[in-house]
């Protein structure tokens, strides 16, 4: 039973890291876009990269665990 939930675990532990790594990726994505193809300066793109990598890890999680409670 414990090793069950050790399991359960580290899968949402692994899970949430690779949404993170995700959202950091698309942050910097969309950063570059932004910066090289519309010519905002990077400075005035540092702030909004961040908020869109917290909404994304967010939006992310949200999906996962609402695809994690469907199986029960």
């Amino acid at each position: 039973m414990r090793l069950i939930q050790l399991k359960k675990f580290f899968d949402l532990a692994i899970a949430l890291f690779l949404a993170l790594v995700s959202a950091a990726v698309v942050a910097y994505a969309l950063a570059h876009f932004v910066h090289y193809g519309l010519g905002f300066s990077r400075s005035a793109l540092c702030e909004q990269a961040l908020i869109c990598a917290a909404l994304i890890v967010g939006l992310v999680t949200i999906e996962m665990l609402a695809n994690t409670n469907d199986g029960k």
